[in-house]
């Protein structure tokens, strides 16, 4: 499986960090952190243009990088990660398109937080009787999800409201 760069979509704004660096010279923790990338992938990606050593450690002359991570975004690895971006993208477009032709009723984000004492109008929960009344079929699923998501809220309360007295 090709190696997928995720920095490839950021690399203007990297190249702009990088040229705001002080120092002309770019390590290996400097490039990782740059790139959100791991400890040996950084290393991977500085090796060729490593000029000096400070100790342990290569460095790279900053513009030699920015021609290095230019010529690796434009090359297979960039190209697979940009279809992979885009079948991703079109797969999700798709999964909306089928969740909004399924939804029954669009409810307010209010209504995944309804209480049983907060229930709508129309709805009455008595012991061995629960009613819904409404005007149009909408209504009727609003309702009926308000009086699901309540009940899920507090089973408990549910359950004491709706038992027969005596059981």
């Amino acid at each position: 499986m090709p190696d997928k760069p995720t920095w490839c979509g950021q690399l203007d704004e990297i190249t702009h960090r990088l040229r705001q660096l002080p120092d002309p010279w770019i390590d290996r923790a400097t490039l990782q952190e740059l790139l959100g990338i791991g400890k040996r992938r950084a290393q991977q990606i500085l090796a060729p243009c490593v000029v000096r050593q400070i100790g342990a450690n290569g460095v790279a002359e900053r513009d030699t990088l920015l021609s290095h991570l230019q010529r690796l975004a434009d090359g297979e690895a960039s190209h697979y990660e940009q279809q992979r971006r885009r079948r991703l993208a079109e797969r999700l477009e798709e999964l909306q398109r089928e969740r909004k032709g399924s939804v029954l009723v669009e409810a307010p984000v209010a209504i995944v937080n309804q209480r049983l004492e907060g229930l709508p109008r129309g709805i009455s929960i008595t012991p061995g009787c629960i009613t819904v009344q409404f005007g149009n079929p909408t209504e009727a699923l609003e309702r009926l999800l308000a009086l699901a998501m309540a009940i899920g809220n507090d089973p408990l309360l549910f359950e004491r409201l709706a038992t027969l007295s005596g059981e």
